[in-house]
């Protein structure tokens, strides 16, 4: 593989995207000419595209990074979903497109965190054609999903991450999961945290460009 463009220094670009008021936040870093690679954050309250952060250089040496602040996190505008819609994956569905078509990216891999995670499953489900690779990390998913074997249909590779000890996701749930996607390989990290690609950032990222750098 060729690597296009060189890095150029990391920037917020603001999206006109949003049905109301204010822009959409992303942190873009990279190669200018790169294959892109867009990032999604979790449902914390704190949580912004700095989730990914101790990942961006590393990325970014391989891909254009796009890291997302979805509505009503970070610096974007808006509001965040509540009761009901609270994990409801379809908006920010609706958001990454839209996102994709603004920034003339017609088809990019993708990595989520947790809630994140979720959104880039459903986003390969929905618009197979628009998503390459996927690097998840501790994902949310649906048991009853896995039941159905929705999965199945995402047959991009998979690049899977997981905390050994969990508190919020457990490592059966990881495994369900990675045995239930065609093309899937699993890393699995020592430690009780919700987020392994920061406790074990160099690690992490050297299997995840190794495995962004297979395309």
């Amino acid at each position: 593989m060729s690597i296009s463009g060189k890095p150029f220094e990391p920037e917020n670009i603001y999206l006109p995207i949003l049905p109301g008021p204010g822009d959409l936040h992303v942190r873009v870093a990279g190669r200018a000419r790169g294959k892109p690679l867009l990032l999604f954050h979790g449902a914390g309250p704190d949580v912004t595209w700095r989730t990914w952060e101790p990942q961006i250089e590393a990325f970014g040496d391989v891909r254009r990074v796009y890291a997302l602040d979805w509505p009503g996190w970070g610096d974007s505008a808006g509001k965040r979903p509540e009761g009901a819609e609270r994990f409801n994956p379809a908006p920010m569905i609706a958001v990454a497109l839209r996102a994709m078509d603004t920034l003339d990216i017609t088809r990019a891999d993708v990595g989520g965190v947790s809630w994140g995670g979720l959104i880039a499953l459903e986003l390969a489900l929905a618009a197979p054609e628009r998503v390459g690779r996927l690097l998840l990390v501790d994902a949310a998913c649906r048991p009853e999903d896995l039941a159905a074997g929705r999965y199945a249909a995402v047959t991009e590779p998979v690049c899977l991450a997981w905390a050994e000890e969990d508190p919020i996701i457990p490592l059966s749930l990881g495994r369900a999961l990675a045995a239930a996607l065609p093309n899937c390989s699993l890393h699995t990290f020592p430690g009780s945290t919700h987020w392994p690609h920061h406790l074990h950032a160099d690690a992490f990222n050297e299997i995840a460009v190794a495995f962004l750098l297979e395309a």
